[in-house]
């Protein structure tokens, strides 16, 4: 049994051995292996050459990736395409496999990167860095072909290890030119007494460094200065304060600022806010408030409360003395109008008088108790009543008695123009009875006199030239009355009291504007006018008014005297009329009558 095993195995490796006289082809082969794989034979991923004569599985094509990276450091994936001989998009998907699951490699635009060769970019940059003490990033990524950011992200976690250096503003910098920039920061930081924008100092120190340093040097950001700045402020190193990462305030300059402000506040009571503005405070009253919460803002100042208290006495003493006060000549020569009505208006003693009503308050800043100006107002009444007897009572007067003059020389006239005018009639008729003629007279003499006291015709007997007579002197005597109310009425309006009138009489009645010292009298009198004027106004209205009403009645009683003249006259005229009637019928009378006529 033994032998023939033996037999058996001699039979096989002889077969084995025997060269066969068949081949398959590479067509064949590959025909072959497609067979296999879709019969599932072969239950595994199968990745064929760019070429066709060869397979590979993707762990394989991964395996060799790996290897590629490792062994470089840095691989591109056209090169490993090149290399596997697998088609670039199979080399893609692997690569991005290999690189999720090591987490020391990275894939940036088309190649695998280790974190070796970053180690190894990082040596070579420390060493370079040391030769010349600052390099700048965008020179690096250009050497490396990739981002300055990318650069920036490799270099920040090995700073002070690997990289013996400081990244600030896209340049890396060693420690010992870190230390003199900062040196050079600090002297100048210090040497700074006012207000200052670093800005401007940051461009100073760039033309110093690269005045230092010649054409080699690069340019410092004045970013890399103000991080030094913020830096030693931090440490205490430079003490000031610094608002919108700019604007940097000394503390000597906080302090002599606010040892200049304290000084001046408590000598005066009072501090402008443009001094506080040259002093670099860019919001006095907010400064102020918070420094002394006491005090009091006005529009161009700010007060102590005991400045108050001094108007507050020299405005209570002008109330009690009946006088008045100028505010402006007790508070600073500085302070305005404004200012001065802000400040009354919080005086203790001037609120409760203007409760009272006791003061007036003119022009922002003057001020007057009541008894003064009503001791002015009775002063100035009184000079109105003489301007009213000089000139509106006059004038009133005057022009009334003219009318009353002019209607009664017209009624006075026309029983004479009648009698004129009968007495033609009676040489014109050569027939009729005189008792007739008596008594057309009569009759046109009664018509005559109505006409003159109504001022309107009423026809009668008498002829057409006498009509027209009586309407042309009824319209004259009615336009000479409109020509005098026109006359009255212009004067009236003229002699109204005028501001400058009014100011000119206040300083006559008033002299103490000049005596104590005002610099511009005209405007407190311009101000003491306005108030005034429209009481003496009204005064003057009602004054003319009475005045008007006491003509009016003047003219009344003068119109009735003459109506009761112009009866008496009229009754005497009947009586002459009956006795001429009653010599008509004695004829030595009638004779020596007409021989009279």
């Amino acid at each position: 049994m033994d032998d023939e095993l033996l037999e058996l195995q001699r039979q096989f490796e002889f077969a084995q051995q025997a060269k066969s006289s068949i081949r398959l082809s590479e067509r064949n082969v590959v025909e072959l292996v497609q067979k296999l794989h879709e019969l599932r034979i072969i239950d595994f991923e199968l990745l064929h050459t760019v070429s066709g004569k060869e397979f590979i599985t993707p762990e394989q094509l991964r395996h060799e990736i790996a290897g590629e990276v490792k062994k470089l450091g840095r691989v591109s994936l056209i090169d490993l395409a090149d290399t596997t001989g697998v088609d670039l998009y199979h080399v893609e998907k692997q690569a991005q496999y290999v690189v999720s699951e090591d987490p020391g490699l990275m894939l940036i635009q088309g190649e695998i990167i280790s974190q070796s060769y970053w180690d190894s970019v990082a040596e070579e940059i420390n060493e370079r860095l040391q030769e010349c003490s600052q390099i700048a990033l965008a020179e690096l990524a250009a050497q490396l072909h990739v981002g300055s950011e990318l650069v920036a992200s490799v270099l920040e976690p090995r700073l002070g290890t690997m990289v013996k250096g400081r990244l600030e503003g896209g340049q890396l910098y060693t420690p010992a030119y870190v230390a003199r920039v900062s040196a050079m920061v600090r002297g100048a930081s210090r040497g700074i007494t006012v207000p200052t924008n670093l800005s401007v100092l940051w461009s100073t120190l760039q033309q110093l460094l690269q005045e230092m340093e010649g054409a080699t040097g690069v340019a410092v950001e004045g970013s890399f200065f103000q991080s030094l700045f913020n830096g030693l402020v931090k440490e205490g190193e430079v003490l000031g304060t610094l608002r919108a990462g700019l604007h940097w305030t000394p503390t000597v300059f906080a302090i002599a600022q606010k040892e200049c402000v304290d000084s001046f506040f408590s000598q005066n009571s009072f501090i402008s806010y443009d001094a506080l503005q040259k002093l670099g405070i860019s919001q006095p009253i907010q400064f102020l408030q918070s420094r002394y919460p006491e005090g009091i803002p006005l529009v161009t100042a700010f007060v102590h409360p005991s400045l108050t208290e001094m108007l507050d006495a020299a405005i209570e003493d002008a109330i009690e003395h009946g006088s008045w006060l100028d505010s402006l000549s007790v508070l600073p020569t500085s302070f305005g109008s404004q200012d001065a009505y802000k400040i009354v208006s919080v005086c203790p003693s001037l609120q409760s008088a203007l409760k009272a009503k006791k003061v007036l308050i003119m022009g922002d800043s003057y001020i007057f108790s009541s008894s003064f100006v009503k001791d002015v107002y009775d002063r100035l009444e009184k000079e109105m009543e003489t301007f009213s007897h000089s000139g509106s009572s006059a004038n009133m007067l005057g022009d009334d008695s003219h009318l009353v003059k002019e209607a009664k020389a017209r009624q006075d006239l026309s029983p004479f123009e009648t009698g004129s005018e009968s007495g033609n009639s009676k040489r014109g008729t050569e027939k009729g009875s005189k008792k007739k003629k008596g008594e057309s007279s009569v009759t046109k003499t009664v018509s005559a006199e109505g006409d003159s006291e109504n001022e309107d015709y009423i026809p009668t007997k008498s002829k057409k030239n006498q009509k027209k007579r009586k309407d042309t002197s009824s319209s004259q005597v009615s336009d000479s009355r409109k020509g005098a109310k026109k006359d009255s009425i212009k004067p009236q309006e003229e002699i109204v009291p005028s501001e400058e009138w009014l100011m000119q009489k206040l300083m006559v009645l008033v002299p103490d504007f000049e005596e104590q010292g005002v610099d511009d009298p005209q405007t407190i009198l311009k101000h003491l006018a306005d108030y005034l004027r429209p009481m003496l106004i009204n005064y003057w209205k009602d004054r003319r008014k009475a005045l008007f009403t006491e003509n009016v009645e003047k003219m009344k009683r003068l119109l009735d005297n003459l109506q009761r003249k112009l009866d008496e006259s009229f009754l005497n005229m009947q009586l002459y009329a009956k006795a001429l009637d009653l010599f008509e019928d004695d004829q030595s009378t009638s004779v020596s009558s007409s021989y009279g006529s």
